[in-house]
């Protein structure tokens, strides 16, 4: 989650044009959280080219939190990783009694 995705759910305009938005206490966490996410970037606690996000995976809904090279936009590092990622999309998929091997 971006720290732009977490003030906008705060927003409440965003929210009255929605309909939906987080209940109070989210609102407070995302809050919370946003301010974090902020000190660790701007304190460059991640590495000096370097900033935090977070993110949900499309294809799993898990959260993923990001490591991310300031001026590349790459990847440093992610938890969980991608390959765990994909191994959960599969297992997902798999019907009842199914085997993958």
């Amino acid at each position: 989650m971006t720290i732009g995705a977490i003030q906008s759910a705060q927003d409440p305009s965003v929210r009255a044009r929605s309909g939906n938005g987080p209940s109070t206490d989210q609102a407070s966490q995302n809050r919370e959280l946003a301010k974090a996410i902020r000190t660790i970037n701007e304190g460059g606690g991640v590495g000096p080219n370097s900033e935090l996000r977070f993110s949900i995976d499309q294809g799993t809904g898990h959260a993923l939190i990001k490591i991310v090279d300031r001026v590349t936009d790459e990847v440093i590092t992610q938890f969980p990783p991608e390959i765990a990622l994909r191994a959960a999309e599969l297992l997902k998929s798999l019907q009842a009694g199914e085997r993958i091997a």
